[in-house]
Order: C-alpha cells, then sequence, then structure tokens
C-alpha cells in the first residue's frame, strides 16, 4: 500500500507541524499503523507535489476509514500577510486554548473503499485542506485550528510525486532501484517501508553534484555507498501503481547528506552576494542519520558565491554545456549548497563559493499586457509567490537593454502557443530568469497557463492554456448559521448572500479578479462537475470527523441530514470553474466545516 500526502494552498509561509500516526480502519473496526514513526511536515511545502509517506505490506481487507494524529504542541506557523515576510502565529482551539494532539477521522467515500488484496499494490491519498481548516487573527497573532483532512482512493490531482529514502540496492538491468522510504526530512530506522523506483532513458539524475540521464546514471547510483539518501521525483501508475522517476537526486545534491543546505528565492543580487528570502535551511548530518532538520527562515538570509561555485540546473543530464553563476539572478529559484552559519538574531549566510547552487525552475505571475513575436509582456504580480514588490531588480539589465520592470516584465515564449491568451488576464509562467545582466527578456518560459489557478481539470492533457480555476471560500463567523443555503437538493445548492453571519471570507476568486460574494445581485449555486474527479467532503469542527464522497448527490443528502436545525456551518471552500453570467460555481472538490 502507497500512503502520500498533499495540501490545498492556505495563505501560509510555513505550515509546520508533527504526523504522530497514521491508521487505517477495517470495516469491523480492525486498525493497521502505517507510519513508521513520528515524522515532522510542512504542509506549506506540499501545495505542489505529493509525498509519499510510507509504502509497505498491510493485510488484505476491506479499509473504509483513517485515523490520523496530528501534534500541533511544538509547531511553527508563519502566516502570510502580503510582505513575504510572515507572521507567527500561534495555534488554538475554537475556545481559544493551545492545541496539542488532535486525532482526526477520515470516512472514506462507501462507493470508493481501500481494497487491499495478495499481490496487488493500493493507493490512498491524503490531503490537508490549510484553507479550509484555519482562521487567522492578525491581531491576536493566532490561528484558531479546525483540521480538515480528505482522502480518495483515487487522487483528486495529477501533482508531481516526491518519494526520499535510503537506497537499498539497485537493479541496472530492470532499469530499477530500490529505496526505504524516509519521508520530508526525517529518519526512521523502520526498513519495512521498501518502495520500487523505476527509471527510463529520459530519467535526469543528479548524483554528488554530477548530472547524467538514464542507464548512465543508474550506473552511477549503484556506484554509490549502501543507505546512500536519495530524492526522486515522478508520478504513480494509475494501473499498477508502480512508481517511475522523471528525477532523481542522490548523496550530497539531497538537502542534509553532507553540506548545509538553503533553499529559497533570490530577490536581489549585488556581485557574488545573493540575498534569498523566506528561505528553508537544512543543517548537514554529523554522521550516517541523514536528520539534518527542516527550518523556515523569516526574512532576508545570504549566499555568496564564486567563480568555483558548481552550477547545475533542474533537469539537467549532462555536465556539458556547463553552466555558471551569471545564470543566477533576481527571481531565481536555487537550491544552495555550502558552509551556513546564523548570527545571534538568527540571520542565516551561507558561504557556496566552494560549494554548489541548484536552479530550480520559477513560477511567475501576473496580468498580460501584450503580446509581441515569441514574447509577451505582464504585469507582474509575484515570483514563487513573492509579491513583487519585494525585489530587487538592480543588475538584471544587458548593456543595450535595461532593468526588469515588473510594470512591463517581459517573458521569451519560443515556439509556445500564444493563442489561447488575452490581454488583462492573469497568467503563470514556469522557467527560468534571464542570466544576471542579461534582459530583457527578463524570464524564459518552459510553459504558460492562463490564470493562477493553472489547469482546471488537473489533468495531464492539452487542455492547460484553457483551464480558468476559480476557488470559493466562505465563512459564517465563529457562530456558524443553521441555514447557509436558500435551496438544497440533488443537484444544487444556493448560498445565501444575504446571510447575516456571513463573516470576514465571502469571495469567489476568478482571475483576473476577487468577486465579493456578498455583492452580487442573486444568490450563487453550487453544483458538482458532471465529469472528471470529484471529491466532496463534510467534516466536524469538534469531532475531528470528515466524510467523503464522490457523489455531490450523496453529498448533498448527507449534508442534508447534518443541517437539522441545531448544527451551524461555518466555513465552505470550493475548487472549479465559476460562470458569471449564469451565477453558477461548478465544482470538482467542496469542503464543508460544520460545527459538530
Amino acid at each position: 500500500m502507497v500512503v502520500t500526502m498533499t495540501d490545498a494552498a492556505g495563505d501560509f509561509l510555513s505550515y509546520q507541524v508533527s504526523l504522530v500516526s497514521l491508521q487505517l480502519q477495517k470495516a469491523d473496526g480492525t486498525k493497521v499503523e502505517t507510519l513508521p514513526a513520528t515524522t515532522a511536515v510542512d504542509f506549506a511545502q506540499l501545495i505542489d507535489l505529493s509525498e509519499i509517506l510510507s509504502a509497505r505490506q498491510i493485510p488484505p481487507g476491506d479499509y473504509v476509514a483513517a485515523q490520523v494524529t496530528v501534534d500541533f504542541t511544538n509547531a511553527s506557523i508563519m502566516v502570510d500577510d502580503g510582505s513575504g515576510t510572515g507572521v507567527a502565529v500561534k495555534p488554538v482551539d475554537s475556545t481559544g486554548a493551545a492545541l496539542t494532539q488532535l486525532q482526526l477521522m477520515v470516512q472514506l467515500d462507501n462507493k470508493n473503499h481501500l481494497q487491499m488484496n495478495a499481490a496487488k499494490t493500493s493507493h490512498i491519498a491524503f490531503d490537508f485542506n490549510l484553507l479550509a481548516s484555519n482562521m487567522v487573527d492578525l491581531s491576536a497573532k493566532t490561528v484558531t485550528v479546525s483540521p480538515v483532512l480528505v482522502a480518495s482512493v483515487v487522487p483528486m490531482d495529477n501533482k508531481q510525486i516526491r518519494v526520499r529514502g535510503e537506497i537499498a540496492s539497485v537493479d541496472t538491468a530492470n532499469s530499477a532501484y530500490t529505496v526505504q522510504v524516509d519521508p520530508f526530512h526525517e529518519h526512521h530506522e523502520d526498513k519495512l517501508s521498501a518502495l520500487v523506483v523505476h527509471s527510463s532513458d529520459t530519467t535526469a539524475f543528479e548524483i554528488n553534484g554530477t548530472p547524467s540521464v538514464g542507464a548512465a546514471g543508474l550506473a552511477q547510483l549503484a556506484a554509490l555507498p549502501s543507505n546512500t539518501l536519495s530524492v526522486a521525483f515522478g508520478s504513480l501508475e494509475l494501473d499498477t501503481q508502480s512508481f517511475t522517476a522523471a528525477r532523481v537526486l542522490a548523496g550530497s545534491s539531497v538537502e542534509g547528506a553532507g553540506l548545509d543546505h538553503l533553499s529559497g528565492t533570490v530577490i536581489a543580487r549585488s556581485g557574488n552576494s545573493l540575498t534569498v528570502h523566506g528561505a528553508h535551511m537544512q543543517d548537514h548530518d554529523n554522521g550516517d542519520d541523514h536528520d539534518g532538520g527542516d527550518n523556515f527562515m523569516a526574512g532576508n538570509s545570504t549566499v555568496t558565491i564564486a567563480a568555483a561555485t558548481a552550477v547545475t540546473v533542474q533537469g539537467q543530464t549532462a555536465a556539458a554545456p556547463a553552466h555558471t553563476i551569471a545564470e543566477i539572478s533576481v527571481g531565481s529559484l536555487i537550491d544552495a549548497f555550502g558552509s551556513a552559519t546564523k548570527d545571534g538574531s538568527g540571520k542565516v549566510s551561507m558561504d557556496a563559493a566552494a560549494g554548489r547552487v541548484r536552479l530550480d525552475f520559477s513560477q511567475v505571475q501576473g496580468a498580460l499586457n501584450a503580446i509581441g513575436t515569441k514574447q509577451i509582456t505582464i504585469r507582474l504580480d509575484s515570483i514563487e509567490r513573492l509579491p513583487a514588490s519585494l525585489f530587487d531588480f538592480a543588475g538584471t539589465g544587458s548593456a543595450a537593454g535595461s532593468v526588469s520592470d515588473p510594470t512591463k516584465y517581459v517573458i521569451g515564449t519560443g515556439n509556445l502557443s500564444l493563442t489561447d491568451f488575452t490581454a488583462g488576464n492573469l497568467l503563470m509562467g514556469i522557467g527560468f530568469v534571464a542570466p544576471f545582466g542579461s534582459t530583457p527578456p527578463d524570464f524564459d518560459a518552459i510553459t504558460l497557463a492562463a490564470g493562477s489557478q493553472g489547469d482546471i481539470d488537473d489533468n495531464d492533457d492539452d487542455n492547460d492554456n484553457r483551464g480558468k480555476g476559480a476557488q470559493m471560500d466562505i465563512d459564517w463567523g465563529s457562530s456558524g448559521t443553521i441555514a447557509p443555503f436558500k435551496a438544497m437538493d440533488a443537484t444544487h445548492l444556493d448560498l445565501d448572500v444575504s446571510n447575516s453571519s456571513i463573516g470576514s471570507h465571502h469571495r469567489i476568486q476568478v482571475d483576473p479578479r476577487d468577486i465579493d460574494i456578498t455583492s452580487l445581485a442573486g444568490d450563487p449555486s453550487i453544483v458538482g462537475a458532471a465529469s472528471g474527479m470529484t471529491q466532496f467532503a463534510i467534516t466536524g469542527q469538534h469531532g475531528r470527523g470528515t466524510d467523503n464522497f464522490s457523489s455531490f448527490a450523496d453529498f448533498e443528502a448527507a449534508l442534508g441530514v447534518d443541517l437539522d436545525g441545531t448544527t451551524t456551518a461555518l466555513r465552505l471552500t470550493a475548487d472549479g470553474q465559476y460562470d458569471t453570467a449564469g451565477n453558477t460555481f461548478t465544482a470538482r472538490r467542496i469542503t464543508i466545516l460544520l460545527s459538530n
């Protein structure tokens, strides 16, 4: 059985808690533990990927629920207040008391239980919904937590999957290797979570800083000492649940394995000094325990580079052509390896002059200004979710050009099709910023997607430029409301926009604007998507239980029973598409939080 964990986006820069236990439950009440030990996790890092928590044999049977224990005792939570630096908040429950351990019950859709059979691999995916789970009070510096954890045997998202662990064996004949899964940044002695990682002729390897590809990379992997740490990024096959890697890191190319590691976005460069904002820091381990920890560094950190700093780029498959520090510029997302120190205030300085830097794909978002020949101009809103106002673009311009201008940010598009883009709408670009001192263009895109939500159907198809995602978020205050909807039936829920209990959240985010639900002339209707994957969840604030449904009609029927005139609705979030003309929100995913 393969267990993965991901997160729906929320307004957090860091959300570090501990997963204590993850038990699967059969229909007869029998429970099976799947986690080897308490595991630290930062849910804010799981927005764009899923992490494999474990891959182990469990008894066959029909599993209908899961019980997850989360510990907030030593939580470290940073709220994104729009400045990019964040505000530290204390997690509390609905009474204002400090949180410790919480047990969350997740009931699987009764039409899609987890069936475990002999000689077959199954998959269960968990999604911790940060947006629906938290109500932030910046003035009190608290976050009221009502954890919303949904689960499905058919994952809702085709996110990239990450697996981390020590290499147990390499099978070059069958283009595969086996790891003992150690999720996130932990190390456990448990050796019962073995996963086979398959590779292909195009799998990119970076081993101890050296890039390679395919069979050559796997041969280098086989030459490493036993128990060498590795991280692979790839996907699970839907039919067999076998994991195939698109990219593999191993040895000192992995954080915490021999060198100090700092990851984050460069917001300024002066000579060979990089200013990195909102970084994550992992100290190298002092032995072979591969447990360097993971810490969010609020504010700025400094990375010093030199001509001798080795530079690689994400997905690189050969040593040539060589990359240099000239490619590191303002907006670069980097993994820096070297020797780090902290001053008395906790500020990190890393010396990577004799170390190395890996350039990762950066993500830019903004509103389209104009379409040119093989390039577009946008009003830059953010790079890697950091506001454009944080970046100092001094030094980015070439002698014949000009420094990057966030109001007229030029994106080179190469041969990408631009026919689906319209001036004024938001878009997202993925690629690399231009080398320092070379702009314009300011950014070279390998992918463009319409809207900040990207591909609404989350399918790996040719519609990535056409999907225009929307997100609904509404709350009814700390007391809630017994009547959140004007009407309910098997096909739709009509929100009551005039409900006096509506709190501070009442928007539909649909690019290029946010729509205030309370300002709508009529009550918006929420309907379930007619095709594709859907997931609808009802969760209780005090009971800590979540019921999952793939059918909108089943969801509505259960919700109608729960809203019995005593139970109140506290918050609803949904992802899908919004039709302004029909005032209809078509949802692929809905989560509603009830008072009990």
